[in-house]
């Protein structure tokens, strides 16, 4: 990154981001005798002339580059302005035909920006191309008309080849984040970054430059992430990515601008005003749509242009516009309220509370969590009830603000008077850390909150609470809504959410023993009586319990119901698709398990920042099965940051010890000590997914950094809980991690818990298992090659087992020759491995050979594979084997000959 003299900051970019295609193909026109060159498209910013100046410099620089410009165009030869003189005249097509060629036999000339040629340029550099006295390397915008393309007539002959240029990848955005940042990028900086670019390079590099200059990204630990509050990012980044309005005519600007500021405008209002044809081009144009039966109207598809209308419009015409929108009796949608409130809002009109209020509930109910921010910034709390507290407390809390919204939920807690309330507030307060809890609120909060109930006589739901609520949000009051549920009832699921939670983080036998039972829990997911809030939960943590027991089937059934009856726009939608992934995924469908994974789009800042960690958690997960040890850390420690970060506690713990069983397999033992001084810090007094799953990795993880002693024993005490509990689910993994890292084969056990449970786990114990009690090495083998891929540790776990086997089976099987084929190692990977020997780490081998770090992390993930290791501390002994294998080998050679 360079600082210029105006104090702009200038990021360094890759040159030739996701475009080597295209630059072979503009060389390769280079050298076809058959094409006179060719003509690159694209819309403004996707890198046409960028492309061609690097193919320009690599052929020297030295050869012709034209550039038409608007001025240029009303003249006769204009781009040919820098070569000749155009004031004379005389002998002009002749003088210009001597400056392009220079007496070279096919010279290349370059034409920028080929749309604003006049018509004689254009007619002779397309007569000399077509005699083949040039070649052509032209850069032009994309038009709407094919036979408006300047060299329409080379192109449509097939004289003269065309590429258009499209948006980026996603491998390429990413690239670009990561190369401008520094750092690891979180999923919700590329689904922002990518939504207000549109991946087009130029506009892609301007915003980050932007970001850049104004820390609107944050640097977590190497991590970039996303402050999904960051209201100015919201609002100055779409000016930064805006597409170019000035394609419009001003009434049709006009048209587009007051639909997006209205949310939609009716048919004969824009007929009134004028307006009516220019709006009509632009449905064409496929920006506008005309929906509605009965009433029609105009709406606008949403796109990175939308929030830089709502922001730029000057003051003055936008409170005029919104009074000829306001004072028309249309009926507009609940969408279409929510914007026009934001819109008078935006411009000082002056508006009820009331109506702030509903504006702000239907942003939430559509998940426009950022816009219900927005909204609701300057409203006081105290004209709220209880049910609309709860939402919002509700909202701050899925969006991080974990202290403001227990606040609110201790608010909504004073004003209830509804038993379902109490436990929907519950449940919200129960999945979130104790470090971060109000004062305010305590256990002990919601069982005096249903003692007052108790005691009270009014009836419960009267007018201007949960009633009025409910009537103009359904959906969101179904959260609560509990008709007939009993305040001792309530109070029988309130201590079922205090087990949960008191369960989730401490793992004595005692906490374990007070869990609630899974039938039970099932029940109450099913129970259609109960606050939907609570049977969302219930259904979660039943699909948890399910996992746990190794059944993955009964999971993914009750993880179904609550996918397809309680939908959930906050934390709990989060935890379903990571616990869907995860079932997905122990069925060995990883394909099913990414799927999983993909949610509707959004393009609200605070929602995408919200469920970033989730997906980048899953993924590492994903990446982990498949062998992809280095791409999974990386993923993993997105994951870490963006869910600490965001205050997301019932996933953190399983995240980090995730992230630090992969940091320990990619030797990066610094990095798994932080992740599990981390992870020992929680507070596990809330609930927190998967805990026992996450205590396992990190047991795993410290054996195999420091062999303590201590995380081994607890390690198979946990194993003996897990069988004694039958959660066969928890004891097959960790059997799993003991098998691949330490060698542990009890053949009997694997066999008996195999039979226990479903899914890919146990049939990959069941297979060892029953290959060791039998002794059969020819299954071992072939277990070895199937899992060579994946997880070469395990293939030569399963290799050495079957040599032993073999001391008791006579002759070597056949198949052992092609199982154990020579490890050949390149000169680098040599290198780095006599580094690795000598204790460097990454960036000290890195510096040393004048490479990447990233370089030296691929070099040593590839090395790990063909050696079959996991870890630094083991790549010494790896090595010495190797070399005595090889001195074997050329012994052998020797004898024989």
């Amino acid at each position: 990154m360079e600082v210029d003299m105006t104090g702009q900051v200038n990021l360094h970019r890759p040159p030739l981001l996701g475009r080597e295609a295209e630059l072979r193909a503009i060389e390769q026109s280079l050298t076809d005798s058959s094409v006179a060159g060719i003509l690159i498209g694209g819309d403004v910013g996707m890198g046409k002339s960028r492309l061609a100046r690097e193919i320009h410099r690599r052929r020297g620089g030295q050869e012709t580059w034209l550039r038409g410009d608007r001025v240029l165009s009303a003249a006769p030869f204009g781009v040919f302005a820098m070569i000749v003189d155009l004031d004379d005249p005389v002998g002009l097509p002749k003088r210009v035909i001597e400056a392009l060629t220079g007496g070279a036999q096919t010279p290349t000339v370059f034409v920028d920006n080929a749309h604003h040629l006049d018509a004689r340029s254009l007619r002779l550099l397309t007569q000399l191309a077509s005699t083949g006295t040039i070649r052509i390397v032209a850069m032009t915008r994309q038009p709407a008309v094919r036979n408006s393309w300047p060299f329409a007539e080379l192109v449509d002959e097939q004289a003269m080849a065309q590429i258009t240029l499209g948006q980026l990848t996603q491998r390429d955005l990413r690239t670009a984040v990561e190369y401008s940042f520094g750092g690891i990028a979180a999923q919700a900086v590329l689904d922002i970054v990518d939504f207000h670019s549109g991946r087009n390079p130029g506009k892609l590099f301007e915003l980050l430059g932007y970001c850049k200059r104004k820390n609107r990204l944050l640097l977590r630990n190497g991590v970039v992430i996303l402050d999904g509050l960051d209201t100015d990012f919201d609002v100055r980044a779409r000016d930064f990515a805006r597409i170019d309005l000035e394609e419009y005519s001003d009434e049709e600007r006009t048209a587009l601008e007051l639909v997006v500021m209205a949310g939609e405008i009716d048919i004969e209002l824009m007929l009134s005003l004028g307006l009516g044809a220019a709006a009509d081009r632009l449905v064409d144009l496929d920006v506008l749509r005309i929906v509605g039966a009965a009433s029609r109207v105009y709406v606008a598809r949403e796109h990175h242009a939308s929030e830089t209308i709502r922001v730029s419009i000057p003051i003055g015409r936008s409170r005029k516009w919104f009074a000829i929108v306001r004072d028309y009796p249309d009926k507009p949608s609940d969408r279409s309220r929510m914007l026009r409130t934001e819109w008078a809002l935006g411009c000082g009109i002056d508006l009820d509370d009331r109506q702030i209020i509903d504006a702000a509930m239907i942003a939430i109910e559509a998940t426009e969590w950022h816009r219900a921010l927005r909204i609701m910034a300057d409203l006081p709390t105290g004209n709220l009830n209880a049910a609309e507290l709860f939402e919002l407390a509700y909202l701050y809390c899925n969006v991080g603000q974990l202290e403001l919204g227990l606040d609110l939920l201790a608010h909504c807690l004073h004003k209830a008077c509804c038993p379902g309330l109490v436990i929907a507030a519950a449940v919200v307060w129960g999945n979130r850390q104790t470090a971060y809890r109000s004062a305010a609120l305590e256990a002990t909060s919601f069982l005096d909150a249903l003692d007052r109930m108790a005691d009270d006589d009014s009836e419960c739901c009267a007018v201007s609470t949960c009633s009025a609520h409910s009537e103009e949000h359904s959906q969101a009051a179904k959260w609560f809504a509990a008709d007939g549920l009993s305040v001792d009832s309530a109070k029988d699921l309130l201590q079922t959410i205090l087990s949960v939670v008191g369960a989730g983080g401490h793992h004595d036998e005692g906490a374990l023993s007070r869990r609630p039972d899974g039938d039970l829990l099932r029940t109450h997911a099913l129970d259609e009586s109960l606050p939907d809030m609570y049977r969302m939960a219930a259904g979660l943590v039943c699909g948890s319990f399910e996992l746990e027991k190794g059944r993955p089937g009964k999971a993914l059934e009750i993880l179904n119901f609550v996918k397809r009856e309680l939908r959930s726009l906050g934390m709990g939608s989060m935890i379903l698709r990571l616990l869907d992934a995860r079932t997905r995924m122990e069925q060995g469908d990883l394909a099913a398990a990414r799927r999983s994974l993909q949610v509707p789009r959004t393009n609200d800042i605070a929602q995408l920042a919200a469920r970033s960690g989730v997906s980048d958690i899953m993924e590492a997960e994903i990446l982990l099965r498949e062998g992809e040890i280095d791409s999974a850390l990386r993923f993993a420690r997105a994951g870490v940051e963006a869910l600490d970060y965001w205050n997301q506690s019932s996933a953190l713990a399983a995240a980090l010890g995730l992230a630090q069983y992969l940091a320990t397999l990619s030797g990066e033992s610094q990095m798994a000590e932080e992740f599990d001084i981390r992870f020992v810090r929680l507070v596990r007094s809330s609930f927190q997914m998967e805990y026992r799953r996450a205590v396992a990795h990190a047991l795993i993880s410290r054996r195999l950094r420091n062999s303590d002693s201590e995380a081994e024993r607890e390690l198979n005490r946990m194993l003996e809980d897990a069988e004694r509990e039958e959660s066969f689910g928890l004891a097959a993994e960790i059997r799993c991690l003991l098998f691949r890292h330490f060698g542990d084969a009890d053949s009997d056990a694997m066999c008996r818990l195999a039979a226990a449970g479903e899914g890919q786990t146990f049939r990959f114990l069941g297979a060892v298992g029953s290959a060791l009690r039998e002794k059969d090495s020819a299954s071992l083998l072939k277990i070895a090659e199937a899992q060579r891929s994946a997880a070469p540790d395990v293939a030569a776990r399963c290799v050495q087992l079957a040599k032993d086997r073999l001391k008791h089976r006579g002759n070597l099987p056949s198949t052992v020759v092609s199982s154990e084929l020579p490890i050949e190692l390149t000169e680098r990977e040599r290198e780095i491995c006599g580094l690795l020997v000598k204790g460097r780490s990454n960036a000290e081998i890195a510096e040393q050979l004048g490479a990447a770090v990233r370089t030296v992390e691929g070099h040593a993930y590839r090395l790990y594979r063909k050696l079959g290791i996991t870890r630094r501390d083991q790549v010494a002994e790896a090595f010495a084997r190797l070399n005595i294998e090889i001195a074997g080998r050329a012994k052998q050679k020797t004898d024989s000959i």
